[in-house]
């Protein structure tokens, strides 16, 4: 039997249809070309692969250099993953997407997507989505994305496209990561941030996954972005660091990371204020001072007499848990006052 190896994706270029991986198993790093990509991974662009875990076989190449081949691309628990749409119908409004990342397909709803043009078959379409498990075990897609502006502009009605409704609503009303504002129904095609104005960026938090020194820039993982962020500093961050920032998106649609500074921690106490409460979905946001990024809360935190009022504007005393991409939660035991 052929040895399978795994390893990360260290770089890829989308436009030029090559990229590095590297692995424990072998030495120096391997190039793959996006012929040996899932075949529903085949557009995906920026730094979309940039650090996922991949399983591959090893081939030779023309050149006589090792190469990656028959990549499969590992889906974690909150990560988004490259699909297909398998099915849509555009009367009864939903579709479900196949994805080479996971066991069985995902259904979406036509209301996680811009307008398209009427009477589109959405059918062998490349997209990015979130990953959602509900109750009864079914996947659910959200923040649904196409792979890439040339899809979007194909299928969107009325021209461009953006990233759509996956990467604005979706982050701000479904998300804590996105402190409860969301990109704007534009996505970051029409304008950026909000619903189409400036890129003023937006309060964030994330965790360094990798910074070369002699270069002085790095990437970060954050749960506001899909791909990787990318952030240049002559401090030395090591991988695993937590980080507030600011984050914004360049002209060329990708997000970087500016004014880096230390983030908030898992198991620190804070003293925060409650600045947005939604009584009618039960969550909120905490407000810490000097920190870029908030915290997201459940009303479950605060006593049983306010759970059903206002708490925006309360101080709040509490504990923190993040998660692996760096989001800060509150936990259990806070004291509101």
């Amino acid at each position: 039997m052929a040895v399978r190896y795994s390893g990360i994706v260290k770089s890829w270029n989308g436009s030029k249809g090559y990229g590095f991986l590297s692995s424990q198993q072998i030495n120096g790093d391997i190039m793959f070309l996006r012929s040996h990509l899932p075949t529903d991974a085949k557009e995906v662009r920026g730094k979309f692969l940039e650090g996922k875990t991949v399983n591959f076989d090893l081939t030779t190449g023309p050149d006589g250099r090792a190469q990656g081949a028959n990549i499969q691309i590992t889906a974690a628990e909150g990560d988004f993953v490259a699909g297909e749409v398998k099915t849509y119908s555009e009367r009864h409004g939903y579709g479900f997407i196949s994805s080479s990342s996971l066991m069985s397909e995902v259904r979406f709803n036509r209301s996680d997507l811009d307008a398209l043009t009427p009477g589109i078959d959405l059918r062998g379409e490349l997209v990015i989505c979130k990953v959602n498990q509900m109750p009864d075990g079914k996947l659910r897609a959200e923040k649904i994305m196409f792979q890439s502006s040339k899809i979007a502009n194909r299928l969107k009605a009325g021209g461009l496209m953006g990233f759509g409704k996956g990467f604005g609503e979706g982050y701000g009303n479904n998300d804590y990561g996105m402190d409860g504002k969301g990109f704007g129904k534009g996505g970051f095609g029409k304008g950026g941030f909000g619903d189409g104005g400036q890129d003023e960026g937006q309060g964030a938090q994330g965790v360094v996954i990798s910074y070369v020194s002699g270069k002085g820039y790095g990437f970060l993982k954050c749960g506001k972005s899909p791909s990787d962020v990318y952030f240049k500093s002559p401090d030395v961050y090591q991988p695993g660091m937590i980080v507030g920032f600011t984050l914004k998106i360049n002209k060329d649609g990708k997000p970087s990371a500016i004014n880096l500074q230390p983030g908030i921690s898992s198991g620190q106490t804070y003293t925060g204020t409650v600045k947005t409460f939604l009584e009618n979905k039960g969550y909120g946001f905490i407000s810490i001072p000097g920190q870029p990024s908030d915290v997201y809360f459940n009303k479950d935190l605060a006593p049983a007499a306010l759970q059903n009022s206002s708490l925006q504007g309360k101080s709040v005393r509490f504990t923190v848990q993040v998660t692996a991409d760096g989001k800060a939660r509150a936990e259990q035991g806070a004291q509101f006052y």
